[in-house]
This record gives structure tokens, sequence and C-alpha cells, in this order.
């Protein structure tokens, strides 16, 4: 599909085939099918995908720009790993982000959000109770998201967006229930209530809550880095 710009005298045309391909790829990532550390073959994907080994350097640029992947010299495309210093600082972009959004709620108090993010709570908890991971993860993407959307910056919502997604490469190495991870309990609900009160309650509650979060995190990343290491060595 193509369209030209009045006055420039030049055709922007769209390949679809490198966003599907991306799109795969991301998936594919994100779901943890292809984990961190790994190179991404370009003749190997291009063959699996049916598509040039050029829309899959088309679309590896997509997934840089997601954070997705890096260039190196020696490797080539890589699936980026993510260290115990990167969910530090992850955490910390989130908190700062985050803090915006609850002022902003408990501001305007929009009673819409308020509904949104009340439904989300009843939703993971019912994920947390049924030991469904995924949905727990996506249900909290979808909590810290609305959250961050109550502030009304398009640019916070897309940073934020971001960051969630380089989250969730240390979470795909591996779908760990909850019980592995110590969890027992969700505390989404408490989050919620204290966005209900007055905005120093708002702001020390999230930031009790995204602080669990990291050490959970850290906590999951220290479990997965041996295996991997493990599993690499033919030893």
């Amino acid at each position: 599909m193509a369209s030209s710009i009045a006055g420039l005298g030049v055709a922007i045309r769209r390949e679809s085939t490198t966003e599907q391909a991306a799109a795969v790829l991301r998936e594919a990532i994100l779901a943890g099918r292809i984990p961190p550390g790994t190179p991404l073959r370009e003749a190997a994907l291009a063959a699996e995908l049916g598509v040039s080994r050029n829309t899959i350097r088309e679309a590896a640029r997509l997934l840089s720009a997601d954070g997705l992947v890096r260039h190196h010299m020696n490797r080539g495309i890589v699936v980026t790993e993510i260290t115990s210093g990167d969910v530090t600082d992850i955490y910390a972009a989130r908190a700062a982000i985050e803090t915006a959004g609850a002022d902003a709620l408990t501001a305007h108090r929009d009673p819409a959000i308020y509904q949104k993010l009340a439904n989300l709570v009843n939703q993971i908890e019912d994920a947390f109770s049924r030991g469904d991971a995924a949905g727990v993860l996506e249900g909290d993407r979808l909590f810290h998201a609305t959250l961050v959307a109550a502030a009304g910056s398009p640019r916070l919502s897309r940073f934020h967006a971001q960051l969630q997604q380089e989250q969730r490469l240390a979470l795909s190495l591996a779908e760990h229930s909850s019980r592995q991870l110590g969890r027992t309990a969700d505390d989404h609900r408490v989050l919620l209530g204290a966005l209900h009160g007055t905005p120093a309650r708002a702001r020390a509650q999230l930031a009790a809550h995204l602080q669990a979060g990291a050490a959970e995190l850290q906590r999951l990343h220290d479990l997965l880095t041996p295996r991997k290491d493990h599993a690499a060595d033919p030893g």
C-alpha cells in the first residue's frame, strides 16, 4: 500500500510483511520461545517464515526500536538480555512514571478509571486463584498501563509500555507459578484501596507495590540465570 505526500514528490510504501514478521518474532521472544541472548539467524528465520532475509532484517530494526533485540559486532542480531541492574533501573523508571499517574488519579478522581482498575483487580485475582501466571502478568500489565493513562500523557504511556516490554524479557525464560516465586496473595486490591485515599497514601502504597515487584523479579532472574548457564554447559 503506497501513499504520497503532496509537494514532496516521494511515495512511502508500507510493507505489511515486515510488520507481520516483527509481530511473530515479538510474540515468540516475549513468550520465551526465543530466549534472551539467542542470535536471530536471518537465513534460518527467513526460510521458516517464508520471507526474504531483507524482511527479517527490517523486522529486527522494529524489534530493536522496542528494545527487544540488539546488534552485536560479532554475534549479529541478538535477543536482549536483561541483567539484575536492568531490573533495578526498569522499576525505578516505572516508579517515576506511575507516580505521575497516581497523582493525577487522586487529583481528578475519574470514576471510569477506578472502575476499570477494579475490573482488572478482579481479573488478576481470578487468574491468581487458577494458577494462571500468564493471566496474572497480563492483568498486571493492563492495571499499571491504566494507572499511567490517568495522567493523560501519551508520551508517558508510550515510555511505560516500553518499560513493561523490557520487563517481560526478564520473565520470558519460563512461566513460573506464584508458589515458585514464594507468593501467597496478590496485592493489587490493596493498591487500589490506597488509590482511593489521599495522594500520600497512594504514593506510599504504589512505592511498596513496585518495590515488592522488583524484588520478585530479581528472585525470578536469579532462579533462571543459573538454569540458563547450566543448560549452555555441555559438561
